[in-house]
């Protein structure tokens, strides 16, 4: 208040210029000013063994001082975060990740894939090739899909680790305390990972995502956009952090996982998660160990090659098959026992079994993050659901990826006062048009359709017997507002609400506890475009889904990469 007189009178004589002063001064600073020099030297402007400066700066008037100077740290800080979410970056993350794909190429590629025959991979544990031994088994895995979306005609074989091969692998990388010593040297390495093996390898990541999947080219091309943008913003951040570590001695570059261990787990859907996970654990230090799914295990075989082929040091990246049935769960059990922190993406009820198997084996230092599936929800306020936007939207979050995205809608609460009813709600999402087929080079495909999964959209007017869950299928349960069964937003990694405003939908959405929440603004003109949206839209870079910090289900996703 004192600063704010000041600047609404002229001062005058030397009290007139030391309330000036104190614009543009801290208080302790004054004082001290005024205790160390003689009053009259104010009027002077000079005093022996005193800058020059000061006295000058102390005769100009409030209206006329230059604006506070921004501190080194929030010039630095400001500097830090045009790095990485200015528009400039992010206009160039989507340069990079959503380049346009060589569809022909990939299509060949997803040819070469999907033939006929058999391939043998090898696995191996620090450098050491698997072959047949005790507590090991050896696995036939066939292509989810054939050529055209026909019978599958490929097989790959892989021998599974033993519960020993996994306890002297962490013993091995304990003892020997593989890391990169210099953070910029991590940086380098994993900056050149990103330009030459990932979008330098767009087309060959594209087709093995749609093969082995397994989904159409479309959008295997979409999780790779995603999983590039926030690779991407994770270099940024670091090589940011890095700068401002040098130039602006403002920030440290702080790995967290120096010389730790990481276990990371990629869903059965998305299976560039997993990569995404690597390299942001890679960056904060930790030592990686890929467990995935063996029809998964081609492609991170590549991954894990190419992280050799940029200088990766030995030890920094283990990738193993071990996400089945077939596996001995001590194997897994064994990891759980030894590692730092598991990074997790996919359903929340194993996300749960897995801490708590940690918990009981007496893990009890273990950190955990990722993105967990939870009771999504849209929610239409004061928009019909015969509104093609709405009835779009709900469709969308319902059938997306056959129903199996951790944000796959289960619920869709109508407003009554539109006239709406549960029978009309189904009549109206059900009669969206979608295309469903069998063949992921299908350009026109809106889902590919998976073995074992029904081909039709089902909108259900009341609780089954089953009781109300995740459907992990094409599948949601329409129910006025109000009613039950009342889904806390807290428990959902999606939520999407549907108003005639986009203010109306932010006053709703802001209400709400989600970790990623979608407001949308219907136009009252039925025939006007509109935002296809849902509880699974995404923008690169800003929220691709796996970038957001979540929590969902009270799980820390551990990641701070795009918005929410």
């Amino acid at each position: 208040k004192r600063h704010k007189a000041a600047s609404t009178a002229q001062p005058s004589g030397a009290f007139g210029a030391m309330r000036s002063l104190a614009v543009v001064s801290s208080r302790r600073a004054l004082r001290t000013w005024l205790v160390r020099s003689r009053l009259p030297a104010l009027a002077r402007g000079a005093r022996p063994g005193f800058p020059e400066a000061v006295p000058r700066l102390s005769f100009r008037t409030a209206a006329s001082a230059s604006p506070a100077q921004v501190s080194a740290l929030g010039a630095s800080a400001r500097r830090l975060r045009e790095a990485i979410v200015s528009h400039a970056a992010t206009s160039e993350i989507v340069a990079e990740a959503d380049a346009p794909l060589d569809r022909a190429a990939a299509a060949a590629r997803l040819r070469q894939e999907l033939h006929e025959g058999t391939t043998d991979f090898e696995v191996t544990v620090l450098g050491e090739a698997l072959v047949p031994g005790p507590g090991r088994k050896s696995i036939s895995v066939p292509t989810p899909i054939g050529p055209a979306g026909g019978p599958a005609a490929r097989t790959v074989n892989m021998m599974l680790p033993s519960r020993e091969d996994m306890s002297k692998l962490l013993a091995a990388r304990r003892e020997a305390n593989t890391r990169l010593e210099k953070p910029e040297d991590l940086g380098d390495i994993m900056e050149k990972f990103y330009r030459e093996k990932v979008l330098g390898r767009r087309v060959d990541h594209v087709a093995m995502l749609a093969a082995w999947g397994p989904k159409t080219l479309g959008d295997a091309e979409g999780e790779f956009a995603e999983i590039a943008a926030l690779i991407a913003l994770s270099l940024r951040a670091f090589k940011g952090a890095l700068r401002a570590q040098k130039g602006d001695f403002q920030f440290e570059v702080h790995r967290a996982g120096d010389g730790k261990e990481c276990l990371v787990m990629p869903p059965s859907n998305f299976a560039l998660l997993g990569l995404k996970d690597a390299v942001h654990m890679l960056l904060q230090g930790f030592r990686v160990l890929l467990v995935v799914q063996p029809r998964f295990f081609p492609q991170f075989k590549e991954i894990q090659q190419d992280f050799a082929a940029v200088g990766l040091p030995a030890g920094m990246l283990e990738v193993v098959p071990g996400i089945t049935p077939d596996a001995d769960p001590e194997v897994l059990h064994e990891a759980l026992r030894h590692v730092d922190r598991l990074q997790f993406t996919g359903s929340s009820a194993m996300f749960k079994n897995l801490v708590i198997k940690a918990l009981e084996l007496g893990n009890l230092r273990l950190e955990h993050g990722g993105e967990v599936s939870g009771l999504n929800k849209v929610r239409l306020d004061q928009v019909s659901a015969t509104h093609p936007a709405a009835a779009a939207g709900v469709a969308w979050a319902a059938m997306a990826n056959n129903g199996e995205l951790c944000t796959s809608s289960s619920l869709v609460e109508f407003d009554p006062t539109t006239g709406d009813t549960a029978s009309s709600v189904k009549a109206a999402v059900e009669a969206h048009s979608f295309r469903v087929g069998r063949d992921p080079e299908d350009l026109e495909l809106n889902v590919l359709l998976k073995e074992g999964k029904t081909d039709k959209l089902e909108v259900l007017t009341e609780v089954p017997s089953t009781g109300f869950r995740e459907w992990w299928e094409k599948t949601v349960l329409a129910i006025p507002q109000g009613s039950e069964p009342k889904v806390r937003t807290n428990q959902s990694l999606g939520h999407c609400v549907y108003s005639p405003s986009i203010e109306r939908a932010l006053e709703i959405g802001t209400q709400e506890d989600a970790s990623c929440i979608y407001c949308v603004g219907v136009p009252s003109d039925a025939t006007a475009p509109s935002a296809r949206a849902g509880t699974t839209g995404c923008k690169v870079p800003e929220s691709v889904f796996g970038g957001m910090k979540t929590y969902t289900f009270a799980v820390a996703g551990g990641h701070n990469g795009g918005g929410s």
